[in-house]
Parts: C-alpha cells; sequence; structure tokens
C-alpha cells in the first residue's frame, strides 16, 4: 500500500527532512532501489550508499550528521522503523471472500466471514476457521480445528485433529501441526506405540515456517506461545512448551518435553534433548547440543554440549592453542632426549 513520505515519518515516529510528499511504494536495499522506494542505514558508514542510492527516502539514526539530496527520517532505531514501514507498504495480500468450487467443506464445519479457502482444501466436520482467514490451495483441516481470525495457512499445511490456533497466526506452506507424537516402549525384541491423543494450542501471532512439524501432546498438549517465530524446517515434538515472543531458527529439533522460556532465542542447527528446560530471555548458539535434562540459566550459551559462552570461548582458545602446545611437547621430547644421550655418554666414561 503506497505511502506518502509524511506519513512514514509520522508511523515511525520521526524527525523527516526533504519533500514530505513523495509517495513510497515499496521497501528495498540501497544498491537496488529505485525514486519510489524506501532504504535505511544503521549508522554513517552507510552515507555512501545512501548517496549514491536512487531511493526516494533514506530512514537513517538520530545522530546521522550528515546531509543528503533526498527526505531523510531520522529515528532512534532505524531497523525497527524500516521494518514497520515495509509491514505498511506490503501488508498481507488482500484476497476476497471466496470459497473454491474444488473444495470439501464439511456440512458441519463453521466458516467465518470473509474467508478465502482456495482450490483442494479441505475442512474437516466440527472445524471452525475464524473471520478473515486464508486457506491457500491444498490445506487440509482436521476434524474439530479451531483456527482463529485473520489467520494465513500457506499451501498445503496440514492442520490435524482437535488443534487450537489463534489469532494472526501464519503457517508457511507444508507445516504439519498435531501430527502424532514419536513415543515407543521396549517390549522385547518389538517397540509398542506409547499413545499420542492431546492436542496442539499455538497461541496468537504465531509464525511457522515452511516443512516445520509441531507433534500433539502424548497426553496433554503441546504448546506454542504468544508472538513466537519459528523457521522453516523445525521439528517441535509432543508436550514441548515453548513461551512468548520466542525465535528459532532452521533446522532446529526440540525433544519432547522440553521447556523454553519467553523471550529466547535459538540458532540454527540446535538440538534440544528430552526435559530439558531453557529460562527466560536465554540465547543459544547456532549448532548447540542441550543434553536431556539441563537447566539452562539466563545469559548466552554455545557448544556441545552447551556451555556458558565465556566458557566455551574460552575451551575454544585452549582447543586452538593445542597445535602450538603439540609443537612444544615435541620440542620438549627432543631436549629429553639429548638430556638422556648425555646421561648416558657421562656414565659410559665413568
Amino acid at each position: 500500500m503506497p505511502l506518502t513520505i509524511s506519513e512514514i515519518a509520522e508511523l515511525v515516529d520521526g524527525e523527516l527532512t526533504g519533500n514530505s510528499d513523495e509517495l513510497i511504494r515499496s521497501v528495498s536495499s540501497p544498491q537496488n532501489a529505485g525514486p519510489h522506494d524506501l532504504i535505511f542505514i544503521s549508522d554513517e558508514s552507510g552515507f555512501s550508499f545512501a548517496e549514491d542510492s536512487a531511493a526516494g527516502c533514506v530512514i537513517a539514526p538520530m545522530a546521522f550528521a550528515s546531509s543528503i539530496e533526498k527526505p531523510l527520517i531520522r529515528v532512534l532505531d532505524p531497523k525497527k522503523a524500516f521494518a514497520i514501514a515495509g509491514s505498511h507498504l506490503h501488508p498481507r495480500k488482500d484476497r476476497p471472500a471466496e470459497i473454491h468450487p474444488s473444495a470439501v467443506i464439511a456440512k458441519g464445519a463453521r466458516i467465518g466471514d470473509n474467508v478465502f479457502i482456495g482450490a483442494f482444501c479441505c475442512v474437516g466436520e466440527g472445524s471452525e476457521v475464524g473471520d478473515g482467514t486464508h486457506l491457500r490451495a491444498g490445506v487440509k483441516i482436521g476434524n474439530g480445528v479451531k483456527i482463529g481470525p485473520n489467520c494465513t495457512l500457506h499451501q498445503n499445511v496440514t492442520v490435524e485433529d482437535g488443534v487450537l490456533i489463534g489469532s494472526g497466526v501464519i503457517l508457511k506452506s507444508g507445516a504439519v501441526i498435531g501430527s502424532k507424537g514419536f513415543g515407543f516402549v521396549r517390549d522385547g525384541q518389538s517397540l509398542i506405540k506409547f499413545p499420542q491423543i492431546g492436542t496442539v494450542v499455538i497461541e496468537d501471532d504465531v509464525e511457522i515456517g515452511a516443512n516445520s512439524c509441531v507433534d500433539r501432546g502424548a497426553l496433554g498438549e503441546t504448546r506454542i506461545g504468544e508472538g513466537t517465530k519459528i523457521d522453516n524446517l523445525v521439528q517441535i515434538a509432543h508436550n514441548v512448551k515453548i513461551g512468548k515472543r520466542v525465535v528459532i531458527a532452521a533446522l532446529v529439533g526440540v525433544s519432547g518435553s522440553v521447556e523454553i522460556g519467553d523471550d529466547c532465542v535459538v540458532g540454527g542447527q540446535t538440538g534440544f534433548a528430552d526435559h530439558t528446560k531453557i529460562e527466560d530471555g536465554v540465547v543459544i548458539g547456532a549448532k548447540s547440543a542441550v543434553f536431556p535434562g539441563k537447566h539452562v540459566r539466563s545469559g548466552v550459551w554455545a557448544g556441545i554440549p552447551v556451555l556458558p559462552i565465556s566458557e566455551y570461548k574460552r575451551l575454544n582458545a585452549h582447543i586452538r592453542a593445542l597445535p602450538r602446545l603439540r609443537e612444544e611437547v615435541r620440542e620438549l621430547g627432543e631436549v629429553l632426549r639429548r638430556l638422556e644421550s648425555l646421561v648416558q655418554k657421562g656414565s659410559g666414561e665413568e
């Protein structure tokens, strides 16, 4: 949705200098921007990029002292302001209310107002789809599912029976919500499936990336907290509890009954073993491993097994020093052999 520069300045609570009436249609990088694009720079080092760019407007930090010959909006946090402006310039694509002829809607399903249901979608018996929600092509909704208002389920998303989804939730293509968890009991030479009859609760404003899976609880629930953002190809196992505003990068695996507190950040390819507990605000670096039953307290952690970042860096420094230490040991060995040779010669002369 196009906005004037003055409207953007007001939206991000910024200080505007320059022409305020020009229309901005999109966000862009400085290198690719055109006269109707908005860009941002984080500090003075970006001045040359802003000056050389063809962008129609620049968002810059409040302390930005340089002057450029294009409209400038100074703000406290340029990246945040750019994101806010971007969300208004590029809102969710509005689709008219429609149920495609190829969609299969159970008689007992309840469809809200202004709902878009694309080709080959299925909505099961007793399920509810909230007002303004979009089900893109190929979405499969099981029985007894409740989906709140203004959600977007992209192509080929599957939501199994009994799942509860809040408002404003985004599920990217191929995500599977509510599949049976991975739990077995050994019986001699065979494995017996442990009951997986719980549910999944996804709170408001959650986003789950493409081809990610959230398994239903075994006997209770798996819960994803409000405002949490999960990247592509993430596995969330049964009975996991993830707090509010958590950010989880791609290829993370979260085993059963893990608890992750509010406002945590998890780097890509991190693995959580079962029954671990992560306190609020923890940051875990990429490719880390949290071993079974570990209680990770507040702070920044990394490594295999996961350690406080200061300890992890110290151990890494020791590891990097091993080649030098090996060479020193080799040299000491040479010195020792020479000393032994001298001692043997002295003994022989006596």
